[in-house]
């Protein structure tokens, strides 16, 4: 998972620097934030992740180079430096051969014509840190459980039921993050991780944005060349639970639509989008309801929380762009999907797995 805090930012720019006098050193026209390769400009991004074994990784779908929080502490400046040269090389490589193996016979033959020592190109196995720190903390874990369980409740066929479950997962989360508030330092991490995937965007990964957005984390749709990821960032358990949820509205939403097809004599793919939009604004009225029921403190309480992580994506995300559908929309299928979605209810969820965040 990616993580950032005060002191990973502070890390970032030094790797980013390093980086950038490697290419130099190799012969490469860096520019300020891209190098020129080929006669095409690169981007130089650096993110720092938790809870992996490996010490970096370079991912092709962002043009991004990973390296393991325990760097920071752990290693000396010839070791980092090393890593990076690893990951340049795979970036380099997969420029020149995007088809070839991880450790293949062109990754060796980049790491020779750039100069690089024999154990950069063996960095992944040689350079191990084998003390691996364990992701989370024990408080964190607790009241995940107390969440999902309560979301859980939340299925009951006794509305009353049901609503006040919904009511108590949410002040549970609001307390937790008060808490977190309340503790804050200038190096309070702060975690992303991309916890959904599709060939491009469309109305179902849209709804699923707009839902995660009511339990204290930020979604970011990110684009690719060939697919569309769903972001989130927020606290580590905040994080874990928006993961937790996109499972099972994956899923879910599916089912939805299938029902609705059948009861409603539902066709096409506007129609389908139009479901899907439904479902997240009738989910969005539901939750706006739930929190009415919050007191006047923690109302302006939840504000500041969203407040401080509005904060904190700005400084995360260098360049944001906001993009809203414009497809004409199916106003029966929307007005079916905007009831079932207030009548959603979060239960068990399926994590979906990701490839983007390991090393190659």
């Amino acid at each position: 998972m990616i993580i950032y805090d005060q002191t990973a930012l502070a890390f970032i720019k030094k790797a980013e620097a390093m980086a950038r006098k490697i290419l130099t050193e190799v012969g490469v026209d860096v520019r300020r934030q891209r190098f020129k390769f080929n006669n095409f400009l690169f981007p130089i991004h650096v993110v720092v992740f938790e809870g992996d074994k490996k010490l970096g990784y370079f991912d092709s779908k962002f043009w991004q180079i990973g390296l393991n929080r325990k760097l920071i502490w752990m290693a000396k400046e010839d070791v980092l430096r090393d890593v990076l040269k690893h990951e340049l090389a795979h970036y380099l490589t997969f420029i020149q051969y995007p088809e070839s193996q991880p450790h293949g016979t062109e990754f060796k033959k980049v790491c020779t014509e750039l100069g690089f020592a024999s154990e950069v190109s063996a960095a992944t196995t040689n350079l191990e840190i084998e003390n691996e720190r364990k992701e989370g903390d024990l408080d964190s874990e607790r009241v995940l459980e107390k969440v999902k369980k309560l979301l859980q409740l939340a299925q009951s066929t006794d509305t009353h039921e049901a609503e006040l479950a919904t009511v108590r997962a949410n002040e549970i989360l609001l307390r937790y993050n008060l808490s977190l508030l309340g503790s804050l330092t200038d190096d309070e991490p702060l975690y992303m991780d991309r916890i959904f995937e599709q060939p491009r965007r469309n109305a179902k990964i849209d709804a699923i944005y707009d839902i995660l957005r009511h339990f204290i984390v930020r979604p970011v749709l990110s684009h690719t060349k060939d697919t569309c990821v769903l972001e989130v960032t927020g606290s580590l358990t905040n994080v874990k639970l928006a993961r937790y949820i996109a499972g099972f509205l994956d899923r879910e939403l599916d089912t939805l639509w299938q029902a609705a097809q059948k009861a409603h004599e539902l066709r096409g793919r506007r129609a389908k989008n139009s479901f899907f939009l439904g479902v997240a604004r009738g989910f969005d009225e539901k939750m706006k309801v739930s929190k009415e029921s919050f007191s006047p403190t923690d109302k302006k309480s939840l504000v500041t929380i969203e407040e401080k992580l509005n904060v904190d994506m700005r400084a995360i995300y260098r360049r944001l762009s906001y993009s809203a559908s414009s497809s004409r929309t199916d106003e029966n299928a929307q007005s079916v999907g905007h009831k079932k979605g207030r009548e959603l209810n979060i239960r068990a969820g399926v994590e979906s797995k990701r490839s983007g965040l390991l090393l190659k």
